[in-house]
């Protein structure tokens, strides 16, 4: 068996950010402990990357938030839930 690359047509995305890299240094710490965040990111931090429910249930949890990106973040949650992870866009 083979992997094959496939040109990107269109990639969608939410029109607010559910949180910032830079920012949000507690939560990125949390995500950075439990997985690998930024394995799959270049090296400006750009790409697309996947977190588990699990582990964002377990920040939502643990971590000290803003209100509005603990809201996002149960937003995601929420519509993901079916799949176990939500892909992010990070640019």
């Amino acid at each position: 068996m083979s992997v094959r690359a496939y040109r990107v047509i269109e990639i969608q995305y939410e029109k607010q950010n559910s949180f910032n890299l830079w920012r949000d240094g507690k939560l990125m710490d949390f995500l950075d402990r439990r997985g690998c965040f930024y394995d799959s990111l270049n090296e400006d931090s750009v790409g697309l990357t996947e977190v588990s429910i699990k582990v964002l249930q377990k920040a939502l949890q643990e971590v000290e938030l803003e209100p509005e990106v603990r809201e996002i973040i149960q937003k995601d949650i929420e519509a993901c839930k079916d799949s176990g992870y939500v892909q992010y866009y990070c640019f």
